[in-house]
């Protein structure tokens, strides 16, 4: 289990974060993006227990993190999100069905990390319809960051754009099946591509 929470407020960001805390202890990162410059850094990123580091240039920023519980056999520093290929970003709550994760890696090579094969699928404009698993995603491509999960995954959103894998005060879901882009000039999310969750309710063969 996962989560990824986000927030212009500081303050608000900690609490996200306390109250994410329970879908995983095992590794954490924190980044900010710049909507004015469109621009985005990783502050920080371990093992163990989320830490804030201090603030100090960033403080303006809006603050996104992710918390991980791994479903994956890899558990290396390189596996903490988001996924960074070809500048595109990705943080990734869900699991991605093994049948599709080896046919991505048929594609891009033997990767075992399912944010990561799914990060370089999304770059080569391929279809969301395809992705069989569960997921809820944000993605920073070429300055800016949508929104998106499938029907099976959590994503919840206020109108200050605080968005949080857990429900949170005055929150509701975010659209599934939805490309959502985040504007922060009005602070709302506007709509783009649609797509279908591949398989719902989720099903695993053989009960796995």
């Amino acid at each position: 289990m996962c989560a990824i929470f986000g927030s212009y407020d500081i303050s608000k960001f900690k609490e996200l974060a306390e109250l994410n805390s329970y879908r995983g202890q095992h590794s954490y990162s924190i980044s900010a993006y710049i909507p004015k410059s469109k621009s985005i850094t990783l502050i920080n990123k371990g093992y163990g227990k989320f830490k804030m580091p201090p603030i100090g240039f960033y403080q303006k920023a809006y603050w996104i993190g992710h918390i991980q519980a791994p479903t994956s056999g890899e558990r290396t520093l390189d596996t903490i999100h988001p996924s960074l290929e070809d500048n595109s970003w990705l943080w990734h709550n869900g699991i991605i069905k093994e049948d599709f994760v080896k046919e991505m890696q048929g594609i891009y090579g033997n990767h075992s990390w399912d944010t990561q094969l799914l990060n370089l699928w999304l770059n080569d404009q391929k279809s969301l319809d395809e992705v069989d698993g569960t997921f809820s995603c944000l993605r920073f491509k070429d300055g800016c960051l949508e929104l998106f999960r499938n029907e099976i995954s959590p994503m919840f959103v206020d109108g200050e754009l605080n968005i949080s894998s857990t429900k949170f005060a005055k929150s509701s879901k975010s659209k599934a099946n939805k490309v959502l882009s985040m504007n922060f000039d009005d602070n709302v999310l506007v709509d783009g591509p649609s797509f279908t969750t591949k398989e719902n309710p989720y099903y695993f063969v053989n009960g796995v």
